[in-house]
C-alpha cells in the first residue's frame, strides 16, 4: 500500500460510523465513464475497493443501488461506506471480490445461475417506481422521444428511412402496451460477463451498480443479449443458458420476444447515437455492433430459438 488515509463516512455501516481508515494502493480508470477504482485495505487487512464516480449524484445513486441489491440476498460486493474522498468528492467503499471475470472463463452452469440471480434481484428488490413514471418510461414517452430524435438526426443508421427505423416501427405498438401494463423492477442495466466475478468454487458475484434503474424485467435480459451480440457470443449457448436460469421451466411468449427485440435494438441504437454525437473513436465499433444486432434480428433467432 502506498499510503494510509482516514475518511469521513456519509452513509456507513454501523461499525464504520464516523470515519474509516484505509490503506490506498493501485488506481484504475474505468473506460467510458471516467470513474476511478482504487484498491485499498482496512486496518485489519481486509481488501476493499474505493470507487470514485465523476459526480456526487452518481456516487449516491450507485450506493443506493448496491444496498438495494444486497438486500435481495444475491451475491454482490458488500457495501461498507459512502465516504468523503475529498471535501468535494464522494466515493463508495465496498468489499473486494476475489475471482475471474466470467468473460474470461465462460461456463454454462454459471450462466444458468446468473439467470437465477437476476430473477431473484427482479423479484425481491424494493423500489418506489417513481423514476419509472417520471422518466416517461411507463407511458412509452421516454422511448418515443429517442426514436423521434434519431429519425430526424444525422446518424444514417438511425434515420427515418433506415433498417433500424423500420424494425422499431414494427415493434413499437407491442412495447407501448407492455410498458403501460407492467410494474417496473430493479434493473442492473448493463449486465455483461465483465460484470460477473466467479470465485474458485464457481459462485458468481454481480458487480457495478452504477447504471441501475427502474425498468421492466426484459431490459436486463435485453442488455445481456446485446453484450453477447457485441462480443460475438450470441451463437453459443450463453444466452439460452442464462434465459433458462431466469425463466426456469417457462418460455418467452411471442409478445415477450417482440419486446426483447425492441430492447435489443433500442439499446444498440442509443449506444450508437451516443458515440456518434461525441465523435468518439469507438464509433466504428458501435456501428459494427449495430449491424450485428440488425442481422441478429433479421435472421429471427429471437423468435426461433428463445
Amino acid at each position: 500500500m502506498i499510503e494510509r488515509q482516514r475518511f469521513d463516512t456519509i452513509d456507513p455501516s454501523p461499525k464504520n460510523r464516523g470515519t474509516i481508515d484505509l490503506g490506498l494502493g493501485e488506481r484504475v480508470e474505468i473506460p467510458f465513464t471516467g470513474a476511478e477504482i482504487i484498491h485499498a485495505a482496512t486496518i485489519s487487512g481486509d481488501k476493499v475497493v474505493i470507487k470514485k464516480p465523476l459526480r456526487n449524484n452518481q456516487a449516491r445513486h450507485e450506493w443506493k443501488g448496491l444496498n438495494i441489491a444486497e438486500s435481495t440476498g444475491i451475491s454482490v460486493p458488500k457495501p461498507i461506506a459512502l465516504i468523503n474522498y475529498t471535501p468535494d468528492q464522494l466515493a463508495i467503499v465496498s468489499s473486494y471480490v476475489e475471482g475471474d471475470k466470467l468473460y474470461d472463463k465462460p461456463d454454462s452452469d454459471i450462466k444458468v445461475e446468473v439467470g437465477r440471480q437476476i430473477k431473484k434481484l427482479h423479484q425481491n428488490a424494493q423500489i418506489s417506481g417513481e423514476n419509472w413514471v417520471s422518466s416517461g418510461r411507463s407511458s412509452f414517452v421516454y422511448y418515443d422521444r429517442y426514436i423521434f430524435s434519431w429519425a430526424n438526426g444525422n446518424a444514417e443508421e438511425l434515420r427515418v428511412d433506415s433498417r433500424t427505423s423500420l424494425i422499431l416501427g414494427q415493434l413499437t405498438d407491442a412495447m407501448d402496451q407492455f410498458c403501460k401494463d407492467l410494474e417496473p423492477t430493479f434493473n442492473h442495466n448493463d449486465l455483461h460477463d465483465g460484470q460477473l466475478i466467479v470465485d474458485e468454487k464457481g459462485n458468481p458475484t454481480i458487480i457495478d451498480f452504477g447504471n441501475w434503474i427502474e425498468e421492466t424485467w426484459l431490459n436486463d435480459i435485453g442488455y445481456h443479449l446485446f453484450h453477447l451480440v457485441r462480443t460475438d457470443r450470441v451463437h453459443t449457448e450463453d444466452f439460452t443458458n442464462f434465459l433458462s436460469g431466469y425463466m426456469e421451466s417457462k418460455r418467452l411468449t411471442d409478445t415477450d420476444k417482440s419486446n426483447l427485440a425492441f430492447y435489443l435494438l433500442f439499446i444498440s441504437s442509443r449506444a450508437l447515437n451516443y458515440f456518434y454525437r461525441r465523435h468518439s473513436s469507438y464509433l466504428p465499433i458501435a456501428r459494427e455492433t449495430h449491424k450485428k444486432v440488425l442481422d441478429h434480428l433479421e435472421d429471427e433467432t429471437i423468435w426461433k430459438d428463445y
